[in-house]
């Protein structure tokens, strides 16, 4: 057995098991954000002065012990106790150590479930902002590698066979408003997680006249929360987080997949950089897209730390369960995952070398302009499903001969329809099938330019 705990220790006669004390505690998890809680004990502390619970004198001696215990921290020299349970335990402990009894006000009105929902907040915020910071980054390395390719052309696909002609440039920035829709989501949560639950207590909410919206400007939160139920009960804001960073996490899995075709040698469209790919222990002369294919797998973990939350969430009452303890190891687990995913993607965006010859070849394999094709006849005055069914004659007629619509005769293509004339050809050329695709949006190389003068707008390049 093991001492009593302290903080709540007061009304049980037996001490904790020890196989409870292990089951239960957290301190190797919830130490990551021993900053936060340090920041929120302060700006509480403060508050505590101006509801006469605290001295001035006695505020300046808790604000100097925890900056003390800060700098222990990030010195590697504190002593972490896991019979105190988690972060919040062993700082307040430490500080009692340091300067006394005075440090027993710090919890005035407070509970530790008002307390971690703070510290989780001001955590995920920090966050937040270095994953957004990281997006623009990968949003930039898009820009500046689709820029240079906006008259390159490349076979378009769908269901993975080839579709219509497309500027690289735009396909590249396909991925850029990926990256941009995700950037705005976490932009969008920011909001959720601005709102301060400090001073909300246990539950109840807090008699000590505690200035809470002081606080939340202190620490740079945009509002308090509104019910002191729903405030030390609410995980909403972690559930969307994960759901953001499972979003972000499959549009990177995306481009990693479609490098990772690319660079075969069936398709040979690019080359990744070396240093983002390994070789094989025993075939030498494999190089392997190991980074592409970690960023894709490791994906999978984020969907899975989002279901897990969510099931956490689903079966609990009102207002605060221990259950919530468990919401932080997949939280940071996704944090870690897509910074690491989103730095080695920018850097394969960056580094991969087009082969552009190759990509040429293939959009002159195959009836890429058959499109074009039928939308030639419907200029002519034919109804779209009655050019599109010349169309597919024509296609049969081609790959009878062992040819490309182009190749096929005007006199082959005459007696497909009488409408048909010599400018047919012109519609049958990829530059100038991606030049007529002028719609907002298009692949039309005028359009792709004016995506991206947009795009280095709003990232300030």
């Amino acid at each position: 057995m093991v001492k009593k705990n302290r903080s709540w220790g007061g009304r049980f006669k037996q001490e904790t098991a020890k196989n409870a004390l292990a089951f239960s505690n957290s301190i190797e998890i919830d130490k990551t954000f021993y900053l936060e809680d340090i920041q929120g004990s302060i700006a509480y502390a403060e508050a505590l002065v101006k509801a006469k619970v605290l001295k001035s004198s006695e505020f300046k001696k808790i604000k100097s012990g925890l900056n003390q215990i800060h700098k222990k921290i990030d010195s590697n020299k504190f002593n972490w106790n896991k019979s105190l349970e988690d972060v919040h335990m062993n700082i307040e402990a430490a500080l009692e150590k340091n300067i006394g009894d005075v440090a027993k006000k710090l919890h005035t009105g407070r509970s530790r479930n008002d307390q971690v929902v703070t510290d989780l907040k001001l955590y995920m915020l920090k966050k937040s902002e270095e994953i957004k910071t990281s997006l623009r980054e990968l949003m930039k390395s898009l820009v500046q590698k689709a820029e240079p390719e906006t008259e390159t052309l490349i076979p378009g696909f769908t269901h993975l066979q080839i579709a219509q002609p497309v500027s690289l440039g735009h396909h590249l920035m396909a991925y850029y408003e990926m990256f941009k829709r995700d950037l705005n989501r976490f932009e969008f949560s920011d909001v959720s997680l601005s709102t301060l639950p400090l001073g909300s207590g246990a539950l109840a909410g807090n008699r000590f006249k505690v200035d809470r919206k002081k606080i939340a400007k202190s620490l740079g939160f945009r509002a308090i929360t509104q019910n002191s139920i729903d405030a030390v009960s609410d995980r909403d804001f972690i559930a969307e987080m994960l759901f953001n960073i499972s979003l972000t996490s499959i549009h990177l899995s995306r481009i990693a997949e479609e490098f990772i075709i690319w660079s075969s040698s069936q398709f040979n469209y690019l080359q990744l950089p070396e240093e983002l790919c390994t070789g094989s222990s025993i075939m030498p002369q494999k190089k392997n897209p190991d980074m592409a294919e970690l960023v894709r797998g490791g994906a999978a973990k984020t969907i899975g730390n989002l279901v897990a939350l969510l099931s956490l969430l689903k079966n609990q009452p009102l207002a605060y369960n221990r259950d919530n303890q468990e919401d932080k190891a997949p939280l940071f687990a996704s944090i870690d995952y897509v910074l690491s995913a989103i730095d080695i993607t920018s850097a394969m965006v960056a580094g991969a070398q087009f082969n552009i010859d190759e990509m040429l070849n293939d959009v002159f394999d195959g009836h890429i302009c058959a499109t074009d094709f039928a939308e030639y006849l419907v200029l002519k005055g034919l109804p779209f499903r009655e050019a599109h069914n010349i169309t597919g004659k024509a296609v049969q007629l081609a790959e009878k001969k062992d040819a490309l619509l182009i190749e096929l005769s005007l006199i082959e293509l005459k007696k497909l329809s009488k409408k048909i004339e010599k400018d047919v050809y012109k519609y049958l050329d990829p530059m100038a099938s991606i030049s007529a695709k002028t719609s907002i949006g298009g692949t039309a190389p005028s359009q792709v330019k004016k995506q991206i003068i947009k795009a280095k707008i709003d990232l300030n390049l």
